[in-house]
């Protein structure tokens, strides 16, 4: 294996690694806050929670400085300062209250955000004509307020994610909603058990949404290197190949918050699902990623506090320096 090949398995793994702070009684305390006493009181305890994060969490703190570090020089204009401890602070803090909203969402109370929806077409037409698609979505922004799209919507919504490093607040959130149309299917990288799910809910006309942006260490032989920020950076294949494997229409999917529980949801088509050439596959593929890369990186800079990666995103590149 080479030093590159070594190095990118390491930054593969290494956002899985991430012990997850925190316990079932905190989060059960935040939710009952947020329940009980309202959104600003829960945002003002957030504080010194995230300032103790900001001092604790201390690889999650570097990243996120070298990550704005990246901006000043790729997208200066996207910065109003040049980076210092105030971005990490803030960033965290951006988190943090994403997490709450998702209280919100998932305790049956999405009533309190308010959601304006852009491009609606492009899932709507399918909706009509009872077709299955997948959602390529990110760490950007909210992937759980698509659970309030859906409901709204009435169609069923499976997310297949990586749950292993956040089974405790995951497991918390689902028992605060378990009716709700909207799913999980945990990812083995060990087992093929997803693949089965995903393909019979794809033959019963439901949408699948996957998180594109990272790569599982069950995946690491299947990246493709794009520019991303400036520098290229590893996205996986299979969200891709999965829409072309079951010739699968997609839809990029992206909300971020712009204030106090209000969010602008991005629709965007992707792919037709029509059938590919097998022969140019890989370079589909790759053309696919490349594309996503271009559209991700535009939703960034409408607002860097949202990237939610915490760990060195580029680092699979031995000469990638931050």
């Amino acid at each position: 294996m080479t030093r590159a090949a070594k190095s990118a398995d390491r930054s593969e793994i290494a956002w899985m690694r991430a012990a997850e702070r925190g316990s079932m009684l905190g989060i059960r305390f935040m939710v009952w806050v947020r329940l009980h006493l309202g959104r600003r009181v829960t945002e003002t305890l957030l504080y010194p929670v995230v300032a103790y994060f900001c001092v604790a969490a201390r690889d999650a703190r570097r990243a996120s400085r070298s990550y704005f570090s990246r901006l000043a020089r790729h997208a200066p204009d996207s910065l109003r300062q040049r980076p210092v401890f105030g971005h990490t602070f803030r960033h965290f803090y951006a988190f943090a209250t994403m997490l709450v909203d998702r209280l919100c969402v998932w305790t049956g109370n999405a009533g309190e955000l308010e959601i304006e929806i852009h491009g609606r077409e492009a899932m709507q037409g399918l909706i009509d004509a009872r077709r299955g698609a997948v959602l390529l979505g990110a760490h950007l922004g909210s992937f759980d307020v698509l659970r309030a799209v859906a409901r709204t919507a009435k169609i069923p919504v499976t997310v297949v994610m990586f749950t292993a490093n956040a089974r405790r607040i995951n497991d918390a959130l689902a028992a605060l909603d378990p009716e709700s149309a909207f799913r999980t299917i945990e990812l083995d990288p060990g087992s093929i058990r997803a693949g089965f799910e995903i393909r019979g809910l794809i033959e019963r006309g439901e949408f699948v949404a996957v998180l594109a942006d990272r790569v599982t260490s069950g995946g690491r032989k299947r990246i493709t290197r794009t520019t991303f920020l400036g520098s290229p950076a590893p996205f996986p294949e299979g969200p891709f190949l999965l829409t072309l494997l079951l010739d699968l229409p997609s839809i990029l999917c992206f909300a971020l918050a712009r204030g106090a529980g209000r969010y602008d949801v991005f629709l965007e088509s992707f792919t037709d699902g029509a059938k590919d050439d097998p022969a140019k596959r890989q370079e589909i593929v790759e053309r696919s990623i490349a594309r996503f890369a271009n559209r991700l990186e535009h939703y960034v800079l409408r607002d860097p506090y949202q990237w939610f990666n915490f760990y060195d995103f580029w680092a699979d590149r031995e000469d990638a320096r931050p």
